[in-house]
């Protein structure tokens, strides 16, 4: 029988996982906080996004699969406007569903940084907190992004 100092401890445990004291995959102490320039914090909110809502489809890192188109491709570069607006409304075909219900402009816009930063290929795949120098942060290079924002 689990005494409950037990389970105390073992919940003390996840919930110490999942507050991100430590990666559960690793087991190692994270690096230290991320840095707080907004292009980090945009690309790492769109990864985040990313990962709950368009993996599935896209793949992982965003270069397509079966599903869907591979979203760093240069040559298929979107401006914002046409991005926000295909991930509102969906693609023409049906094939994409839209995303407005789920996704609001500031959530669509970070997503966009982060495919940016794959298609500009100034972020690695991975986790952008994780594929920096020595596994930390990632850095965004100087003068990243040169695209413009203005959503509407």
């Amino acid at each position: 029988m689990i005494s409950r100092i037990s389970m105390l401890a073992a919940l003390a445990c996840i919930v110490w996982i999942i507050s991100g004291s430590v990666s559960p995959v690793h087991g190692l102490q994270k690096a230290s906080a991320p840095p707080s320039s907004d292009a980090y914090q945009n690309v790492y909110n769109g990864w985040k996004w990313w990962h709950v809502y368009c993996y599935r489809c896209h793949g992982m890192n965003a270069i397509g699969g079966s599903l869907a188109p591979n979203l760093i491709d240069p040559n298929a570069r979107l401006p914002l406007k046409d991005f926000l607006y295909r991930v509102r409304n969906g693609s023409a075909d049906g094939q994409m569903q839209p995303w407005d219900k789920l996704l609001d402009d500031k959530q669509i816009t970070q997503l966009y940084y982060y495919v940016m930063a794959r298609t500009d290929k100034v972020l690695p795949p991975g986790r952008p907190d994780e594929v920096g120098p020595k596994g930390g942060p990632w850095v965004p290079p100087k003068g990243w992004p040169k695209f413009q924002t203005g959503a509407r």
